[in-house]
């Protein structure tokens, strides 16, 4: 009984996971509004009754997707298992991926693979028009900043990052950073990234 049990939650996880997916597919080409949920359902293979199953609406379905978006840049940046040891690359990648258009990051950051979802302006209007997605753009903004502080901490125990400004403080300017010149890539402004990047590594490794 409990293989079986087992065996329909992958089902159920995987039917989910599918939908997400096709959902981000459709939403960074289209935007959130133009497509159906039955083209959704239609691009993941499953039906409409399917996404009822997992969704109590679309904007649930949105949050999800600006989650696993969301998550999957943060799983790229910061780094994992015995990457850890050096933790200043940690907050060096988090800056690269940040100040790279979305176009360049795959070949400039080294990603394996594509993490980015709908242009950012598109989360702001969704996050502006259903407060479950806004409540999800915050928490994710907010488990950014702890692992971002975590790796801050860990580089200031090594000597690699200067010591007088708190962790916390130092991943509050790396998010504000990366939502910043993300708007700014979007409004077309011409920017220098990597005399940018170069600057903000310059001050975070000064010494206090």
């Amino acid at each position: 009984m409990g293989d079986v049990t087992t065996t329909r939650e992958r089902a159920k996880q995987a039917t989910r996971q599918a939908l997400v997916e096709a959902a981000a597919k459709e939403f960074s080409t289209k935007g959130f509004d133009v497509p159906s949920l039955d083209a959704i359902c239609a691009r993941a293979g499953y039906t409409r009754g399917a996404f009822y199953v997992h969704f109590k609406n679309r904007d649930e379905l949105v949050a999800a997707v600006m989650e696993h978006v969301l998550h999957a840049f943060l799983d790229e940046v910061i780094a994992s298992g015995d990457a850890r040891d050096d933790l200043e690359t940690t907050v060096e990648r988090f800056i690269t991926m940040a100040l790279y258009p979305v176009a360049e990051t795959v070949e400039k950051a080294g990603v394996a693979s594509e993490v980015w979802g709908p242009p950012f302006h598109r989360l702001l209007e969704a996050c502006s028009r259903a407060e479950k997605v806004r409540h999800a753009f915050i928490e994710i903004l907010e488990e950014a900043i702890e692992r971002v502080a975590a790796a801050a901490r860990g580089g200031q125990q090594l000597g690699r990052l200067r010591s007088d400004v708190p962790p916390e403080e130092i991943a509050r300017i790396l998010v504000l950073l990366a939502l910043g010149v993300t708007t700014l890539q979007e409004t077309g402004l011409s920017i220098d990234l990597e005399r940018t990047r170069d600057a903000a590594l310059s001050l975070l490794r000064g010494r206090g």
